[in-house]
């Protein structure tokens, strides 16, 4: 009698979690899945980071060891993958709204920003199996803890972060901008000029460019590791095994795997996407792109002396004391958003733009102040419709095609 109950139990929960996999288990979650299960088998998974799958194989063979039994090795994969991605989920909203309230002195907007977030448009792919949810997590940490100075630490998120997306990498400009850009760093090389004094500013600034690097090459060593675990997957040949086509990153130290890789089974590339048949590709990143340009824009238009010498000059004395989405201390984000939207516009897949910017919280400060500034003015109302309605709108047809198949994806 108890062994039919627990049968039927087991039977259940396998049909449950069925029924979860063919809503989440879609695109690329083939492949952390497969990765989580096998490991690299083919050359075209070396797209895919491994810190997710790696995380999925873990809890596989502890917490939820238990369910193997019950559902098979592949579907508890699946309920893992689906584990981390949404607590990661709810982890990066928490981080967000701290870094909001530290970077923008503006504990409303910092909180209307994290709603923001949570209904993003790329909301379905912050809890399927895939890496947007981890990488939003350990970049807001990341720069919770720049913000904070701590930037060792800052570091060695950043580090993980780039065994979770390449463009975790840009995040480590951070480190050079606070230690080498910003003109606090350089309040203390004022005043005296004695010629001693200066040697010893030289030698501060030495060791600040040495510091930089270092923490940058800290931020990019997931990246790199993960770099020389394909290439010695890849290119070394086993004794006795006939010599496979030699790919260029096997000669050549200025290739890597994932370039390769992206550029040969994704066609990704500068303008490669720049055709006809992909204009309703563009369609749909057209809300994203044009948030982008309008965050920028109004950004920039508050004090464009600012943004142009790099906040070393202010036009007026308001602008030195703004706060909110105008705070000076953004300048960096904004510098990081202009950079990645070009990426994401000349050199990537577009439609992908959504998630891409998951990892971006200027995106969700501007979102943010859009939405609070609007729900002020009632001549502006509309603005706040339209942010809001684009957010949770794209996010809920997102949903329904990401789990058909349907792009964007």
């Amino acid at each position: 009698m108890h062994e039919a109950k627990a049968s039927v139990a087991f039977l259940s929960l396998e049909r449950l979690a069925r029924a979860l996999a063919q809503i989440v288990v879609r695109w690329d979650a083939f492949y952390f899945v497969h990765i989580a299960d096998a490991g690299y088998i083919y050359e075209q998974e070396h797209a895919f980071f491994p810190l997710l799958p790696l995380l999925m194989r873990a809890l596989t063979s502890t917490v939820l060891s238990p369910l193997v039994s019950a559902i098979g090795r592949q579907l508890a994969l699946v309920v893992a993958g689906v584990l981390v991605s949404n607590t990661a989920f709810v982890l990066a909203a928490v981080t967000l709204y701290r870094l909001g309230c530290r970077s923008l002195s503006n504990e409303k907007l910092a909180y209307v920003s994290a709603l923001m977030f949570v209904v993003a448009p790329s909301n379905m792919f912050m809890s399927a199996v895939y890496t947007e949810s981890l990488f939003a997590w350990l970049a807001f940490s990341a720069l919770l803890l720049v913000s904070y100075e701590q930037y060792m630490l800052a570091a060695l998120c950043l580090g993980a972060s780039t065994l979770c997306r390449s463009n975790g990498i840009t995040y480590a400009g951070f480190f050079v901008w606070n230690l080498l850009v910003r003109q606090e760093a350089w309040a203390e090389f004022a005043g005296d000029r004695g010629m001693r004094r200066w040697w010893a500013k030289i030698g501060t600034l030495l060791s600040r460019v040495l510091y930089s690097l270092i923490l940058v090459a800290l931020s990019s060593l997931g990246f790199v590791a993960f770099e020389i675990f394909g290439r010695r997957k890849l290119c070394e040949i086993p004794a006795g095994a006939s010599e496979p086509e030699r790919r260029l990153y096997c000669s050549d130290s200025l290739s890597t795997v994932y370039g390769f890789v992206q550029s040969k089974y994704w066609d990704v590339g500068f303008l490669r996407y720049y055709t006809l048949q992909q204009a309703p590709n563009f369609l749909l990143a057209a809300p994203m792109i044009v948030l982008s340009v309008a965050g920028l824009w109004v950004y920039a238009a508050h004090d464009r002396t600012r943004f142009v010498s790099l906040g070393w000059v202010q036009r007026t004395p308001a602008a030195a004391a703004s706060t909110g989405y105008f705070d000076r201390r953004l300048l960096p984000h904004m510098y990081l958003w202009a950079v990645l939207l070009f990426v994401a516009t000349t050199s990537m897949h577009v439609q992908v733009i959504t998630r891409f910017f998951s990892g971006l919280p200027v995106v969700f400060w501007f979102a943010g102040h859009a939405v609070a500034a609007a729900s002020l003015d009632p001549n502006r109302r509309w603005v706040q419709w339209a942010v809001v309605g684009y957010f949770v709108g794209y996010g809920l047809v997102g949903a329904v095609l990401f789990s058909n198949f349907f792009p964007p994806a």
